[in-house]
């Protein structure tokens, strides 16, 4: 009881213990390894080996963060995110070779066009449900997510991230990639996501001291 008391303060996906330290949570790290290469496993990107993206992705969650909020008290769907962008590449603090506060600003300029965060993630959920994904993914991840919108809306990060995710997945060329795209990242707000047919629920991935990171299937 003690372990799960000490790890629900020290990580949580909607931002309830953020991290000030220097220092990455190993168990951040563990987690960010974990659902990372999970979603990777049916891409590419699965065969590329890990280097330095779990320090790049901390380095530029707290860019962002700081640029974002004043501050550098990251939470861990923050941290997930930014290393999952880092995989792809990050050098010199970007984000898919644009720099994190132009990036950030067409964030807040999506945010504000929207009418705020939820407002956004309700538009989000509804331009999602519209796609055509033979998969079936878009409309349950769309029915899924709109059962709550505080998962995405409640906390001022989340819902920086959670409008980056759009901003990312809505730029991508094809209907297919912007479903998978959104997934991909609304998963680290959300903790459960349909990514093709699979459903994944990482809401528990690093929910316990010292233990592996946990995975777990949608029930």
């Amino acid at each position: 009881m003690r372990k799960l008391l000490i790890a629900f303060l020290l990580a949580s996906l909607l931002g309830a213990a953020p991290a000030a330290a220097t220092q990455i949570p190993a168990e951040w790290q563990a987690a960010a390894q974990a659902v990372i290469g999970e979603l990777e496993r049916d891409k590419p990107q699965a065969a590329k080996p890990w280097g330095n993206e779990l320090t790049q992705g901390w380095n530029l969650a707290r860019a962002w963060r700081k640029y974002n909020n004043g501050n550098v008290e990251i939470i861990l769907a923050e941290y997930l995110i930014f290393v999952a962008l880092c995989r792809q590449g990050c050098a010199g603090n970007t984000i898919e070779g644009q720099g994190y506060a132009a990036v950030a600003e067409q964030m807040k300029a999506l945010r504000a066009q929207q009418g705020g965060p939820y407002a956004l993630a309700a538009n989000a959920h509804t331009w999602l449900a519209s796609l055509a994904d033979p998969t079936g993914a878009a409309a349950r991840n769309a029915a899924l997510w709109g059962k709550d919108l505080d998962m995405a809306a409640a906390d001022f990060a989340t819902g920086n991230v959670y409008a980056l995710a759009w901003l990312l997945a809505r730029a991508r060329p094809s209907q297919a990639e912007q479903t998978d795209t959104f997934a991909r990242f609304a998963i680290f707000v959300q903790g459960r996501a349909w990514i093709g047919a699979r459903c994944l629920d990482i809401s528990k991935v690093a929910t316990v001291l010292d233990a592996p990171p946990r995975i777990d299937v949608c029930k």
